[in-house]
């Protein structure tokens, strides 16, 4: 019996040596477990504090971009009127050059080039008019060249409003 009760004496200070060890692992398992709740609430709190940030900075960002869009655009509209006034203003002085000159004025070379000019076409050198194209009326010709800068100032009245709101845009921050 002396051999068992030593047996059972050395089991049961090991299994006083276990539960101490487990209780120590179940306590520091419970810790850890705690902390990391914790830092995952934090980590959770730290994130959605960066998300609103970065959500109002994007509205400020998207109230300063539609601000310069609104002054673009006022802009252009202003600019288009005034374009538009100036090209009504020339078409009308074209109607009174145009009954006042009803003659030839330009040979049929004349016409091509301009054609060509027009069109963003290369001329063609051996290109010789012959007398079925003939030659423009001096209010045929003023009346294409007028009608080619007003859209010209049209397309430079886009482009330059365009500029304008892209470099705007970039200024925003």
């Amino acid at each position: 019996m002396g051999f068992l009760t030593t047996a059972l004496g050395v089991f049961s200070g090991s299994y006083a040596i276990l539960a101490r060890l487990g209780t120590i692992a179940l306590v520091a398992l419970s810790l850890f477990g705690y902390g990391w709740f914790k830092g995952n609430v934090h980590g959770t709190a730290k994130l959605t504090e960066y998300i609103g940030q970065q959500a109002i900075e994007a509205v400020r960002i998207v109230k300063g971009r539609d601000l310069v869009t609104t002054e673009v655009v006022t802009k252009y509209v202003a600019v288009r009127g005034k374009t538009e006034v100036v090209t009504k203003t020339v078409e009308k002085e074209v109607v009174r050059y145009a009954e006042a000159n009803p003659g030839y004025c330009l040979d049929p070379a004349w016409r091509v080039l301009h054609d060509d000019a027009a069109a963003n076409r290369i001329p063609d050198p051996g290109f010789k008019p012959d007398g079925a194209s003939g030659a423009p009326k001096a209010a045929e010709a003023i009346e294409a060249v007028t009608g080619n800068y007003a859209s010209c100032n049209r397309t430079a009245d886009r482009l330059e409003a365009l500029q304008d709101w892209v470099r705007k845009q970039q200024a925003v921050k």
